[in-house]
């Protein structure tokens, strides 16, 4: 009676998780973010995942050609490539030539405590 309890019990799981499991478990909704974009004025062509916050869209400009453009997720805002507050501009001491450190002990000796 048991076994057959728990062979019930089982099988109502499995039935019941068996459509959870094949379903898609992705809430993202290209085409409504395609429309919305349209809506705004945007020629999206299609929309993708970013990183958290941000949606990717095919663009199609004025001239035919295809780029990418990122929004913000819930606001459609155009997210440009310089919004952080560190950005700044390289310098030929950031990247110019750079000569290794002289070692002058033994990689192999333990001088940790010395």
């Amino acid at each position: 009676m048991k076994t057959s309890l728990a062979l019930a019990a089982l099988l109502l799981a499995g039935a019941v998780s068996a459509p959870v499991l094949a379903s898609d478990s992705s809430s993202f909704d290209n085409d409504w973010y395609v429309t919305q974009l349209q809506h705004k004025g945007i020629n999206a062509v299609a929309v993708y995942e970013g990183a958290p916050g941000e949606v990717r869209a095919v663009v199609k400009t004025a001239d035919g050609q295809e780029i990418f453009q990122y929004f913000d997720d819930e606001t459609l805002a155009p997210i440009g490539a310089n919004t952080g507050a560190n950005t700044r501009v390289l310098t030929k001491l950031d990247v110019g030539h750079k000569t290794a450190p002289q070692m002058t002990g033994s990689l192999l000796e333990d001088h940790f405590f010395d």
